[in-house]
């Protein structure tokens, strides 16, 4: 295996675990849509409520419930779209990574997953994400 393949190898390796995520998170909102059980409020009181209430900014929004729900497709389709470009790059048009903002951007990118998982999410988007980032940096640095 030469060091291109491997480092192309390292960035799809990466890629697949935004995706996974991606994935996983896509999967859970679909079946929020029928039985709210992994996103719902832990205090299932609260559920009611936000399927009863609007968001303050728009008038002719259905309910929170469903903007929270709207959010988490965005996101999951996001993460998703991510990783199948980054994919993309590494396997197919490793060319388009000789240019340092394209390098900086992809890895930005994927950077701030790790932060807003440390912020705001749990330890397994946190864990995910900082392994996706690292080994599609690592990639990266063994192509050029």
């Amino acid at each position: 295996m030469t060091g291109d393949s491997f480092g192309q190898w390292l960035i799809a390796t990466g890629a697949g675990v935004f995706f996974l995520l991606g994935a996983l998170h896509l999967r859970m909102t679909i079946a929020d849509l029928k039985q709210p059980k992994k996103f719902a409020p832990a205090n299932q009181d609260l559920l009611p409520q936000l399927m009863e209430t609007r968001i303050a900014m728009r008038k002719d929004v259905k309910n929170f419930w469903l903007s929270y729900l709207g959010f988490h497709f965005s996101h999951s389709v996001g993460v998703i779209f991510y990783a199948l470009a980054v994919a993309y790059c590494g396997l197919v048009r490793p060319d388009i990574l000789a240019d340092m903002i394209v390098r900086v951007a992809i890895v930005g990118f994927g950077a701030s997953y790790v932060l807003m998982a440390r912020a705001f999410w749990f330890i397994i988007p946190l864990a995910g994400s900082a392994i996706g980032v690292t080994l599609i940096a690592v990639g990266m640095a063994t192509l050029y």
